[in-house]
């Protein structure tokens, strides 16, 4: 059931307590799965007109989002998905302060598009990877900082044995934990996105081997702690 309120060029939706929006026109299937819909959402929908085009913005709790990214797969071993959730956290709630905001002129926090953003599908990922959804609750309100200050954390796919600093790639002066490391268990592969943090494959290296995902955490980002913070 649901409450649906219009507005010149704003219609938003509220489901009941612990309903979900399905949004029959949209289409976003998994290339590995066309049966698969990613177009349900939990929290309110907002269909605003933008560009002369309709944006779908979902608001919703801020742990809601985090069990509907779809930034690593449901078979990842368990501490490689927990740093990815300590990551993903990190880096969501660094650009949602008001001084950080990456869409400041826009009427939402983040994008579901990993090219901007980070990879947000939203209630069919929350429920076809539970061991996600396990690793977002057991490291509940874990961040990373340096000097005690909530940093940028980004992250990527795979390198080429080594990854980059922010300094080389995007010029910045500011992030000193985002050096340049050597990434053994992605040597001889070939670079896959930006190459700035922790890398998809090293992060599973590191798992297989046994570390934990605050070593993984602090072996990609110098200098850096991780603690229990609220917002």
């Amino acid at each position: 059931f649901y409450n649906s309120v219009r507005s010149s060029n704003i219609i938003r939706v509220v489901p009941e307590e612990g309903g979900v929006i399905e949004i029959l026109t949209m289409e976003r299937r998994p290339a590995w799965n066309n049966k698969l819909n990613d177009n349900k959402f939990r929290g309110a929908m907002e269909v605003r007109v933008m560009d002369k085009k309709a944006t779908f913005i979902n608001e919703l709790e801020f742990m809601d989002y985090m069990k509907g990214l779809a930034e690593v797969s449901n078979g990842s071993l368990a501490e490689k998905q927990k740093a990815i959730a300590i990551l993903a956290r990190t880096y969501a709630r660094f650009y949602k302060k008001q001084e950080n905001r990456k869409f400041p002129n826009m009427p939402y926090d983040g994008s579901d598009d990993p090219a901007e953003f980070q990879k947000y599908l939203g209630y069919g990922v929350e429920k076809r990877s539970p061991n996600f959804v396990n690793a977002v609750m057991i490291t509940k309100d874990k961040v990373v900082t340096y000097n005690g200050n909530l940093i940028k954390t980004p992250y990527f796919n795979q390198s080429n044995g080594k990854t980059k600093s922010a300094k080389e790639v995007w010029g910045w002066t500011h992030t000193p934990y985002l050096q340049s490391v050597d990434d053994p268990y992605c040597k001889g592969m070939t670079q896959k996105g930006h190459g700035v943090g922790m890398s998809g494959c090293g992060a599973d290296g590191m798992a297989k081997a046994g570390k934990s995902y605050d070593e993984i955490i602090k072996y990609y980002y110098k200098g850096v702690k991780i603690e229990n913070k609220t917002f």
